[in-house]
């Protein structure tokens, strides 16, 4: 193996020297199999979006993100995690063998043997998982915040992570404040939080992870964020001046755990492409870009005649973009052009099976934007209606119409299903907000009885509320018995309650 300048070549020469035994051979190779990868270890990775990055994967879950990371043999210094979630857990100590040996696997690249434990590494240990790999060293988690984190204070940073990640205090008791960041460990595994702006990777070797999600939550952190194409062409213009070296590059579109929304899942295409091609980064950008920008604009100006024509001289330009016919889809159906707008999410669906679920989350803007007939239209497309089950059409219907205000109805879909899904804690939850929207305050007591028998746990813990309307109803129809009992385990949860006193006379009154 030589080196002339950028360029490394392998020569094999052959001699008349008798073979060597078989055991000494195999040494042999699997020494300089070793200085092979040694020395191509030694090569540095393409700079992001200033040379081209070959080695991208969109994928749609965070366990195919760790996978493609073990499929591309990445032995980096840091995992840069741009997302709305850091992705880690603290494992309980009964998980922690089989933790370990889906690491193990994981070194090796059988990247199958982690399926199994898909389900509970999806929210929480895939970059765990990838720490154990030795797939990286450290963790670089880039949040979704407008500014500085440590604009925050420290147990602001602490108390936001315990409630929403469900971390223990001594699981962040060594976080500290470090001029822009906050720098701790979360299961032994060094981490850095950060936000965009105060990136700095230095010259370490990266794997990175762009997920969408991290987009959603800047919108809804960052009241001056406009999610769009020119956004996007600014961050990845930010991004390339961090010149972070990158072995491999995942961008999540999160579509499964439906965590995205599907008008920004064309944000995939247009980081891949910046990435192997970075030139698309020119300021202005390309044409099409540039067209692009013009037809979100238009949009939501509420133009929408003028977003149909700018889509549709897209979508005539790009006929394999799935994002492009969604948006037309959106035009069309904002601009009342039901037939239309179907024609154009069946496009985008052939291209991407993905946008099936655009059906039905464009059908409930629509509704909720007062736009029902192209919503129910969207909803009773003939190919969808065949390929999705009853109860689930069913579902959708009455959320759709729950969306668009029309109680009544929603009603009819989701008492179809509650009676099929008998189980299901959160279908009850919408249909009592729907009782409670018409009035029906004895199906409504019934639905509160419901989610106290399917899971009392989640009521006490997060919905404790729900004891003191249940009591207010049982009282007003006379069950004073049953009104003391859950009015008695109310002021358990809540023992400083503004009504406690008035609910103490009932509780006096009929007894427990």
């Amino acid at each position: 193996l030589s080196r002339a300048g950028t360029t490394w070549s392998l020569t094999s020469t052959m001699t008349s020297a008798p073979p060597p035994e078989p055991a000494t051979c195999r040494t042999g190779w699997r020494s300089r199999l070793r200085q092979v990868m040694t020395i191509l270890a030694a090569i540095p990775p393409p700079v992001m979006i200033v040379q081209p990055v070959r080695k991208v994967r969109r994928v749609e879950t965070n366990v195919q993100a760790l996978q493609a990371w073990a499929q591309s043999k990445a032995r980096s210094d840091v995992l840069v995690q741009i997302a709305g979630s850091d992705e880690m857990a603290v494992f309980a100590p009964a998980l922690e063998q089989t933790v370990r040996n889906a690491g193990d696997h994981l070194a090796l690249g059988n990247v199958a043997a982690i399926e199994p434990l898909a389900a509970l590494i999806e929210n929480g240990g895939t970059v765990n998982l990838g720490h154990r790999a030795g797939l990286y060293r450290r963790v670089i988690w880039v949040v979704p915040a407008a500014g500085p984190v440590t604009s925050a204070t420290l147990d602001e940073f602490r108390r936001v992570m315990a409630e929403r990640r469900g971390y223990s205090e001594a699981a962040l008791a060594d976080f500290t404040a470090e001029g822009a960041w906050f720098v701790g460990t979360i299961d032994g595994i060094p981490l850095t939080v950060t936000a965009l702006e105060s990136l700095d990777v230095g010259r370490e070797r990266a794997v990175l992870n762009i997920d969408l999600s991290y987009f959603v939550g800047r919108q809804a952190q960052d009241h001056a964020y406009r999610p769009g194409t020119a956004s996007l062409l600014e961050l990845l213009r930010f991004l390339k001046t961090r010149r972070i070296a990158a072995d491999c590059v995942t961008v999540n579109l999160a579509s499964l755990r439906q965590a995205v929304p599907m008008d920004i899942r064309y944000y995939g295409e247009i980081i891949g492409a910046a990435l192997e091609n970075p030139a698309l980064l020119a300021d202005p950008p390309p044409a099409i870009y540039a067209l692009m920008i013009e037809a979100e604009r238009e949009l939501v100006a509420g133009r929408f005649g003028e977003a149909e024509v700018r889509y549709a001289e897209l979508t005539r330009r790009r006929g394999d973009s799935a994002g492009l016919f969604f948006s037309l889809a959106v035009a069309r159906g904002f601009g009342g052009r039901a037939e239309g707008c179907r024609e154009a999410l069946i496009e985008a669906y052939n291209l991407d099976p993905a946008y099936l679920r655009g059906f039905f989350q464009l059908a409930r803007v629509l509704g909720g934007a007062n736009k029902v007939e192209a919503g129910e239209y969207l909803l009773e497309t003939p190919d969808l209606v065949k390929i999705i089950p009853a109860i689930e059409m069913d579902l959708q219907r009455g959320m759709f119409y729950f969306g668009a205000g029309n109680y009544h109805d929603a009603i009819v879909f989701l008492e179809s299903v509650a009676s099929q899904r008998r189980d299901d804690f959160a279908v009850r939850t919408v249909l009592l907000r729907a009782y409670e929207e018409v009035g029906a305050t004895g199906k409504e007591a019934a639905v509160l009885e419901a989610l106290i028998e399917i899971d009392a746990g989640r009521v006490d813990r997060d919905m404790p509320w729900v004891y003191k309307r249940l009591g207010r109803l049982t009282e007003e129809a006379g069950l004073g018995a049953r009104a003391a009992e859950v009015y008695a385990r109310y002021l358990e949860l809540v023992p400083g309650d503004e009504d406690a006193e008035s609910m103490s006379r009932v509780i006096e009154r009929y007894g427990r």
